[in-house]
C-alpha cells in the first residue's frame, strides 16, 4: 500500500529548491529535510541530546563525511516511533551531526529550521518517489 505525504518545497536563493516534510520522532514534531545525496539519515546532535535519552547514543571511532567536512569520531542514535505523515518508519540508527551550518543558512533565507535529514537509507528502504510537480513524497 502506497502512502503519500505532502512535500514542502522552498526556493533557495539564487535559483534552487529544497524539499521538506513534517513528521515526528518519539512524539516530537520536527521538520525533515529530504536529501537524496545523503547516504544516511541524520538528526541534529544538540536536538538529540536535548530531547532523547543519552543511552540511545553510541560513539565510534569511525570517520564520517558530511556537510562538506570529515568528522573523526562519529555519533549515532537509534530512534523509535518515527512518523512521516501516516508512514511509520521502523526503528533506525541516525547519524548525529551538528546541523547549525544548515540552519544558519536557512535562517538567512527566512526558512524554518530542520532537526533531521532523511537520506538515501530511508528513501531506498521505503522505495520513495519524489514528485515535485504534485509536491508529494510517496512511500511504496
Amino acid at each position: 500500500m502506497n502512502i503519500s505525504v505532502p512535500l514542502i518545497i522552498k526556493k533557495i536563493p539564487p535559483k534552487g529548491y529544497h524539499i521538506f516534510v513534517d513528521g515526528k520522532i518519539m512524539r516530537k514534531k520536527i521538520r525533515f529535510l529530504i536529501d537524496t545525496g545523503a547516504s544516511k539519515s541524520v538528526v541534529d546532535k544538540s536536538f538529540a541530546e536535548k530531547n532523547f535519552t543519552t543511552s540511545l547514543i553510541t560513539e565510534t571511532d569511525h570517520q564520517t563525511t558530511g556537510l562538506g567536512t570529515n568528522i573523526p569520531n562519529s555519533s549515532f542514535i537509534r530512534l523509535h516511533h518515527i512518523r512521516i505523515g501516516d508512514q511509520k518508519i521502523k526503528p533506525l540508527q541516525f547519524a548525529l551531526l551538528d546541523l547549525s551550518v544548515v540552519n544558519d543558512a536557512y535562517s538567512l533565507a527566512k526558512l524554518e529550521k530542520v532537526n533531521a535529514i532523511i537520506g538515501g537509507d530511508i528513501l531506498k528502504k521505503y522505495g520513495c518517489v519524489i514528485d515535485y510537480n504534485a509536491a508529494i513524497l510517496t512511500f511504496r
